[in-house]
């Protein structure tokens, strides 16, 4: 089931220091309100995965 939550807690809710995370979106549509979230909340040491939708097959 979807939960609805404001993006600071989901942030909270869901990320920790060293965790691995990717943050999709296509160009225009990266979602940068939750990487200036992350930097807010002072959550450190993430391993980020960018998968660039032009290399799919």
């Amino acid at each position: 089931m979807a939960k609805f939550q404001s993006l600071k807690e989901a942030v909270a809710e869901n990320l920790r220091d060293g965790d691995t995370v990717a943050f999709e979106g296509f160009t225009h549509l990266i979602p940068h309100a939750a990487a200036h979230e992350v930097i807010r909340q002072g959550i450190k040491d993430l391993t980020l995965i960018r998968i660039d939708p032009r290399h799919h097959l």
